[in-house]
């Protein structure tokens, strides 16, 4: 392959591959372990073994198609080979999440099942008193993720390489670096910021925080939870990676729109309540092991009756 080791329609037809792939696998691991689980009395239902081995194959035949496309173009090869981890992580990272859902609605069909009254007096006491079942916002969680693996099936980008990075091929998508323009910089760091940044790792920690805090305080520390906590250190990892390789771009982009007055408040708002997010996500995490009921609420820890 010459030295552009990979052309911008090569890339689209492998974004597109694992466009469809991904959301295969996801809807698999979501129905899946939805009607396969096992109840566990009052919290969280047991995801089926067989999962695990078909999230495995699902990372490697990742890692595969990144390292056929660098082993193609030595030069490329270990200038960018570093990232393939993060690659790996990514797509383990979707899988779990997709895991994690189906998880949660599996534990409706138990009949000891008490997540949603324990959510209940949660939510009665949050600063929103939102009255919304928690399955559903577990499924909307899930469904948020899903934007970022339509848009190379149904947008015609001038630039497939984005469309790779958001399906977390940073490897690949980090190849036509040099020849990248501006335009392409802000648009992958506007997907990325909000479409995986965002909506696939934050809002996903706080979700399944929540489902983790009140199986634990409702059954202990199960094997249910461990694997929910699997899920959760991932995206937690996943969400300060992509802070840090967002930060470059944070820059960029503000020098392209340093004259726009009105999009440079829009710029900073949107950074500072995308921290606001990720300090309460990480806070709320150390409120599993810190809170004697394991959830934090906006007043300090929350309480409730189990």
């Amino acid at each position: 392959m010459p030295d552009e080791v990979m052309s911008n329609q090569e890339a689209s037809r492998l974004s597109c591959m694992w466009s469809f792939g991904l959301i295969l696998m996801q809807f698999v691991l979501l129905t899946g372990s939805a009607h396969g689980a096992s109840c566990a009395g009052a919290g969280l239902a047991q995801a089926p073994l067989w999962v695990w081995p078909l999230i495995a194959g699902c990372c490697l035949f990742a890692f595969g198609t990144e390292l056929a496309v660098l082993t193609s173009a030595p030069s490329w090869q270990f200038k960018f080979s570093y990232t393939i981890p993060s690659t790996v992580m990514n797509i383990f990272d979707v899988c779990t999440d997709a895991l994690a859902a189906g998880v949660m609605l599996a534990s409706y069909n138990c009949e000891d099942c008490r997540l949603e009254a324990a959510w209940k007096q949660v939510a009665a006491k949050s600063a929103l008193r939102v009255n919304i079942p928690l399955w559903s916002i577990a499924l909307f969680a899930w469904l948020a993720t899903l934007p970022q693996f339509l848009i190379p099936l149904f947008t015609d980008s001038h630039n497939s390489f984005v469309d790779l990075d958001l399906l977390g091929f940073e490897t690949i998508a980090s190849l036509p670096e040099k020849t990248s323009d501006a335009n392409s910089t802000q648009e992958r760091f506007m997907f990325k910021f909000f479409l995986r940044l965002l909506a696939e790792n934050a809002f996903q920690i706080h979700v399944q925080i929540t489902i983790a805090g009140l199986s634990i305080a409702l059954t202990g520390w199960t094997s249910a939870v461990y694997m929910m906590l699997v899920s959760i250190g991932t995206s937690s990892v996943m969400l300060l990676f992509k802070l840090c390789q967002l930060a470059p771009d944070v820059f960029a982009v503000f020098e392209m729109n340093k004259r726009d007055r009105f999009g440079k408040i829009v710029f900073f708002n949107g950074l500072l309540a995308a921290f606001v997010v990720v300090a309460y996500a990480l806070a709320k995490i150390l409120a599993l092991f810190v809170c004697p009921q394991h959830l934090l609420n906006y007043n300090g820890c929350a309480e409730f009756d189990v």
